[in-house]
């Protein structure tokens, strides 16, 4: 984390500049970035956390994973399998836009109203399936191929920035893992996305809700007027996250009620889960 992150004169922390700022020796923290140093101080860590920019949750997540109890221990009434299992039949029955993503940001599965509101065609879903991070949301909301930016128009720039700092959250306890560093390789090809990377941790936008409001006129559905409403799921293998577009007026509600099959929101599963494939 700490080469992604900057000091306070908007420099790159170094071993040096970052042991000082926390009050560590070099070595000291050299040993906790190695992970022979598992356990630190409350104080450290509010240093640490200050020092490496996290916005709230993801102090959540970072204060979560340094107590170094895991999530198999925390979550074992339920096999993970099970549980996406659960999560999908869920969202058969939903009569609203809605998907899931992975502790990567990986989508894992989709009801046909999200689908229909993103006007992705079979052939798109199976390109992506085809390429490295082809189903994480982040090279959704970055590739071109996928033209989310000139479906919410002058709204990209906020949405990304919202999208951004859930995937710094989500990711935070896996990017130590060799699947993280494969997608994260991948999602750096894409430009913008490298340099909202880097902009989020110098001057993040404190986006600290699980809900945000959208509102922006649709090219083929016209105005849209919404919320996206964010439930977590605790499993074994991490947290799974249901994001649901809750409307906000009787048009918006009209057109998400058009959008699904009038029987069930047929569900597509997309990236795997919990054992993750390379392409």
């Amino acid at each position: 984390m700490r080469n992604s992150c900057f000091d306070y004169s908007g420099n790159r922390w170094t071993r040096e500049s970052l042991s000082e700022a926390i009050h560590l020796t070099p070595n000291q923290l050299g040993r906790l970035e190695r992970g022979d140093r598992k356990y630190l101080d409350n104080q450290t860590l509010q240093l640490l956390a200050k020092a490496l920019n996290l916005t709230n949750l993801e102090q959540k997540e970072f204060m979560a994973a340094a107590v170094g109890l895991h999530d198999e221990v925390l979550f074992d009434q339920e096999k993970p399998e099970d549980q996406l299992v659960n999560l999908v039949s869920m969202m058969e029955h939903l009569q609203v836009p809605a998907f899931s993503i992975d502790p990567y940001g990986d989508i894992l599965a989709a009801n046909a109203s999200m689908i229909n509101l993103l006007v992705i065609p079979p052939e798109l879903i199976e390109y992506a399936r085809s390429i490295p991070a082809g189903l994480n949301h982040m090279k959704f909301v970055y590739a071109p191929e996928f033209s989310f930016r000139e479906m919410v128009g002058p709204l990209w720039r906020e949405v990304a920035a919202i999208e951004i700092l859930l995937f710094r959250r989500s990711t935070l306890r896996y990017r130590h893992t060799e699947y993280f560093k494969y997608i994260f390789k991948a999602l750096m090809k894409e430009k913008q996305f490298d340099i909202d990377w880097y902009a989020s941790h110098r001057n993040p936008y404190y986006c600290d809700w699980t809900y945000e409001a959208f509102k922006f006129y649709h090219p083929r559905y016209g105005p849209l007027n919404y919320f996206a409403t964010e439930t977590i799921i605790n499993t074994q293998r991490g947290n799974l996250y249901l994001i649901i577009y809750n409307p906000a007026d009787a048009e918006t509600s009209a057109i998400f009620n058009k959008l699904k099959k009038p029987d069930k929101n047929h569900v597509t599963r997309l990236a795997s889960w919990p054992e993750k494939e390379y392409v």
